[in-house]
């Protein structure tokens, strides 16, 4: 791999990213009202069962509407953030009904940006146990929701775990990309689901993680061994990970206002005690609004002023910069074999991340396979990339080896 072309690419399309932030957010219409974020139940409030409970353990649950063959939950169960600070997590369980041979395996769907409010938890939604629904459309919410797949996966006998991430849903301020935290989250899920009655969740865990949650399932590789023993990650599948947070251009992009880099401010200032200096008042606002409502929003909001939010660079304080620096995917080796779809022309999380990503991943001796889609973008990766991540999950549970290991992207 040239790294020095890869350099490029990133920059040239982290710069084309920063010049076009005018321009609509993939999935918004600016000339829509945007949904409040959805109304928090008292179900989301945190469970005394939480003190000395272990993470995965499961607090409580509720049942909720199910696709036709399948049972589902809500569930609230024990996690840890990065730095082993208890937290209520909370998500989605979705079982088949039909009667199993034996332990099923779990599949961990760990979902993109929808924001930093509690009320951004994509089981809050009144039908939440259903297949991928994009936001904006018809139902009018103001996240994504949903499992890509589900009926697929189903039907090939997974349990689905999907986890909110800490602090949406549940109390706290939402630690944004920070890659540990919504790890623990997701593995705890897996262990949450082998206590919901009946399901058969078994010890084998595949994971499948878009965007935000590619980031997630990435980090899940790294920590599994020594943060959950006691399950078996067979495989990880990302759609467009956010996998290269500490990019060559990272100051260009945290000053392109765009919604996520509030979203990061937020979550990594809380998670790790960081300053906020770098941001103006007008930045602040924005911190606050990210606090408040989910993505979409944030995104209005900045559209009312084109003043600047941000106006220090984040490499000149090293806090930040180690912060960043530490959720970097790949610089420790995967416990499971990873397999990364990715759109070429993908605007949000531009392809050249991923390649700086092989770089650190192969180094360290992780098993990567990367599949390259030609014109895909952020969002239609999802449906482009569902036959050969089935099949690649499929053949990794069976124990089959990855055909190649590491190769030239393309």
């Amino acid at each position: 791999m040239n790294l020095h072309r890869v350099l490029l690419s990133v920059v040239g399309a982290a710069l084309v990213s920063t010049a076009v932030v005018a321009q609509p957010l993939q999935g918004f219409d600016p000339a829509v009202d945007v949904p409040a974020a959805l109304p928090v139940t008292s179900f989301y409030e945190t469970s005394p069962k939480l003190a000395g409970a272990k993470p995965g353990d499961l607090l409580k649950s509720e049942p909720v509407a199910a696709p036709a063959g399948a049972r589902a939950w809500r569930v609230m169960y024990a996690s840890r953030t990065w730095n082993d600070q208890p937290v209520a997590a909370t998500g989605l369980i979705i079982v088949p009904i039909d009667k199993a041979p034996g332990p099923r395996p779990v599949l961990v769907w760990a979902h993109g940006t929808t924001g930093g409010a509690r009320g951004c938890a994509p089981s809050l939604a009144p039908n939440p146990a259903r297949a991928f629904l994009e936001r904006g459309r018809a139902d009018g919410y103001p996240i994504d929701i949903g499992t890509p797949y589900l009926e697929d996966l189903l039907a090939r006998g997974y349990v689905v775990a999907a986890p909110d991430y800490q602090g949406l849903g549940g109390p706290g301020v939402h630690q944004y990309l920070v890659g540990d935290t919504a790890a623990r989250g997701s593995l705890d899920a897996a262990r949450a689901a082998r206590q919901v009655r009946g399901a058969k969740a078994g010890a084998d865990v595949v994971m499948l993680g878009w965007s935000q949650g590619g980031q997630a399932a990435l980090a899940a590789g790294e920590i599994a061994s020594a943060y959950a023993p006691d399950l078996r990650l067979r495989a990880i599948a990302t759609l467009a990970p956010s996998a290269t947070i500490m990019s060559p251009v990272v100051n260009q992009l945290f000053r392109s206002n765009t919604p996520h880099v509030y979203e990061i401010i937020r979550g990594y200032a809380s998670a790790y005690g960081l300053s906020t200096d770098l941001l103006s008042p007008r930045g602040r606002d924005l911190v606050e609004v990210a606090g408040q409502g989910c993505i979409l929003e944030v995104f209005k909001e900045i559209g009312r002023s084109k003043e600047p939010g941000v106006i220090a660079d984040v490499t000149d304080d090293p806090a930040w910069t180690a912060a960043l620096e530490r959720n970097q995917s790949g610089l420790r080796v995967s416990a499971a074999p990873v397999l990364v779809v990715h759109g070429s022309a993908d605007a949000i999380v531009p392809f050249g991340s991923t390649e700086l990503y092989q770089a650190r991943a192969c180094a360290v001796g992780t098993k990567l396979q990367i599949d390259r889609i030609e014109g895909g973008d952020h969002r239609s990766v999802i449906p482009t990339g569902r036959a050969g991540i089935l099949r690649w999950l499929e053949m990794r549970l069976r124990g089959e080896p990855l055909a190649r290991s590491c190769p030239s992207a393309g």
